[in-house]
């Protein structure tokens, strides 16, 4: 498997899409059926609008709190779609209320 060099590593460390394939292999292999049937680009748009609604659904949650979080959750409506998908202890995404 190939890797992805970052900025400070010596690239022995995984491109975290590629550690995400590794670690969710079902859910890998739905979204490339996904990308198949409704193209990648508008696939990849719903997955990295989960994970965007993800790391400010956390900071909103360690801000303001639970009910403060759901609510701004809820007021969302994604028109690009949005992604939540979990294998083996591992998410990808954001789960709606």
């Amino acid at each position: 498997m190939s890797t992805k060099k970052d900025e400070v590593g010596n690239g022995s460390e995984m491109a975290p899409a590629k550690q995400g394939r590794a670690l969710m292999p079902g859910v890998a292999a739905i979204v490339d059926e996904f990308r198949q049937a409704y193209g990648a680009e508008r696939v990849d748009a719903a997955i990295a609008a989960g994970q965007r609604a993800r790391r400010e659904y956390q900071a909103l949650l360690e801000a303001n709190g639970k009910a403060a979080a759901d609510r701004w959750l809820r007021g969302q409506r994604f028109p690009h779609g949005c992604f939540h998908a979990a294998e083996a202890g591992h998410e990808v995404g954001i789960r709606r209320p």
